[in-house]
This record gives C-alpha cells, sequence and structure tokens, in this order.
C-alpha cells in the first residue's frame, strides 16, 4: 500500500512595502526561471534546439511583461 503524503502546511506573509512586493516578485521569477531551465534541460532534443526554445521563452516573457507595463 503506498504511503500518503502528509499536507504541507505554508504561513505566507505577504510584504506590505513597494520594495518587498519588487523583492518577492524577482524571487518569484527567479524560481519560475529556474524551474524552465530544468525543463528545458531534460528534453531529449539536441542542444542547438533547447538554445533555439530558451530563447523563444525568454522573447516571449520579455514580450508579455513589456505589454503588461504599458
Amino acid at each position: 500500500m503506498a504511503r500518503k503524503s502528509a499536507p504541507i502546511n505554508v504561513i505566507v506573509h505577504y510584504p506590505k512595502t513597494e520594495q518587498g512586493k519588487r523583492e518577492l516578485a524577482e524571487r518569484v521569477a527567479g524560481v519560475h526561471a529556474d524551474m524552465v531551465n530544468q525543463y528545458i534541460k531534460k528534453l531529449n532534443c539536441p542542444s542547438d534546439q533547447k538554445a533555439e526554445l530558451l530563447g523563444a521563452v525568454i522573447a516571449s516573457a520579455k514580450k508579455e511583461a513589456g505589454e503588461q507595463t504599458d
């Protein structure tokens, strides 16, 4: 019989200052970027295709960020 994982309880303290909110957003973006990078590294394709895909992901993120700040 498989063991069930215990639930993880997380207490989140949201930042109240603009600087705190920016720092949190940067940390979240860093974690997201690491996850995307790990996913791409695991793909079964040549390195040049991985690099092209990563470039496309970066370009898409920059475009979306530019659209959100306008």
